[in-house]
């Protein structure tokens, strides 16, 4: 049976300066195993909606939910991960194998072994003793998600994953994306028609706060 994931009641936010990005009586059920692309012009609350949801951004009004608990924004931290365009500012170990573990609550036998299983299923199991500054953009990612993952991350927000990868490499992100779990939900922001032909199940689109 598909599950709610979080469900979003009455969610506004407002910048102090006024600025584009606020957001205006957000209202939907986002449901486990989804795969979502998030969409809209310029300024419309895109990246203020993401960073909400991963409760980063403080102050919103509103309420998000799982079942009958209210999620404050540091538990929506604990639940939701952004994989930033980036990645490189989110890798921090010596090795790849190290980076995974960062994320996990039993880093001895246990979670190693736990770490192994994911690089194994994410197709790096290879380079868990390379520095991931040594891996290509998308073998970056799979660490980046593979920590995630490990740390029990049920909500991933992706922003722009396949930006500058070639077409290769964008088919195995929007195979990576497919598969990526059941029970975890992923939210995607790109502009990639390929990767959202071959991946999203859904699709979000905000204009001027709005769904």
């Amino acid at each position: 049976m598909i599950r709610t994931a979080v469900s979003i009641e009455n969610v506004s936010f407002r910048y102090a300066n006024g600025a584009e990005g606020a957001l205006n009586d957000i209202r939907l059920d986002v449901r486990q195993g989804e795969c979502i692309l998030l969409c809209g012009s310029s300024g419309c609350g895109k990246t203020t909606f993401t960073r909400c949801l991963c409760g980063i951004q403080k102050g919103f009004r509103g309420r998000v939910l799982t079942g009958n608990q209210i999620l404050r924004p540091k538990d929506m931290m604990k639940r939701a991960y952004m994989v930033m365009q980036d990645v490189n500012h989110q890798l921090f170990a010596e090795n790849v194998l190290d980076e995974v573990l960062l994320g996990s609550s039993d880093p001895g036998e246990i979670g190693e072994q736990a770490a192994l299983e994911l690089l194994t299923q994410l197709n790096i199991a290879e380079f868990r003793s390379r520095h991931p500054m040594s891996l290509s953009g998308g073998q970056k990612q799979r660490t980046a998600i593979a920590s995630a993952l490990l740390a029990g991350k049920r909500l991933m927000v992706f922003d722009e994953p396949t930006s500058g990868l070639d077409f290769r490499s964008m088919e195995s992100t929007s195979e990576l994306l497919r598969t990526i779990g059941s029970d975890v939900t992923v939210l995607i922001v790109t502009h990639d028609m390929e990767l959202i032909d071959r991946c999203c199940t859904h699709v979000l689109h905000l204009e001027g706060g709005r769904v």
